[in-house]
């Protein structure tokens, strides 16, 4: 299957319906693993989308969206 869409977009769509999960919980995160290409493209994006000044990153990255907490990582493996 074919993956499109804006990364941006679809991890607002993520984070709405985590946030809408019918359970207490004290944190709401995502972490997910990465291979290094796809940890810089993705990191490219955020960083261009956010216009943020993250400077370099070094295995990993952290960003919100609304109560949810999405880290990035980078799998060596």
């Amino acid at each position: 299957m074919e993956k499109k869409g804006d990364i941006l977009n679809q991890l607002a769509i993520i984070s709405d319906l985590v946030e809408r999960l019918n359970l207490e919980s004290t944190s709401k995160t995502i972490v997910l693993n990465l291979d290094q290409v796809e940890f810089d493209r993705v990191y490219k994006i955020i960083k261009e989308k956010t216009k943020d000044n993250m400077g370099e990153v070094k295995g990993s990255f952290a960003i919100s969206i609304g109560e949810v907490d999405i880290i990035f990582n980078m799998n060596n493996v």
